[in-house]
């Protein structure tokens, strides 16, 4: 992923978060998906009660941030993320 070598100087002294989008969704290594952003990336999503990097939520600065990624299968009622990450 050559954007995240271009970005790694200042990656690599700026804290970011981060979410998947449609170009993580490319098959690598033996066809899976999403193995480069799962690596490169620190993820809160155990401290958040996640048990996945593509959601999760964090504090900051007096602000809950929530990130919800686009490439997984929410229930339709959307119990899991109401109860965890919006309060």
């Amino acid at each position: 992923m050559l954007v995240i070598r271009y970005m790694q100087p200042v990656t690599s002294k700026i804290p970011i978060m981060v979410v998947e989008g449609n170009h993580e969704i490319e098959k690598q290594v033996e066809n899976q998906t999403f193995v480069a952003y799962s690596s490169r990336f620190a993820f809160p999503s155990k401290e958040s009660g996640s048990s996945s990097t593509f959601y999760y939520s964090f504090n900051a600065g007096g602000i809950h941030f929530i990130m919800l990624g686009g490439y997984i299968a929410y229930n339709k009622s959307g119990k899991h993320i109401r109860s965890n990450y919006i309060h």
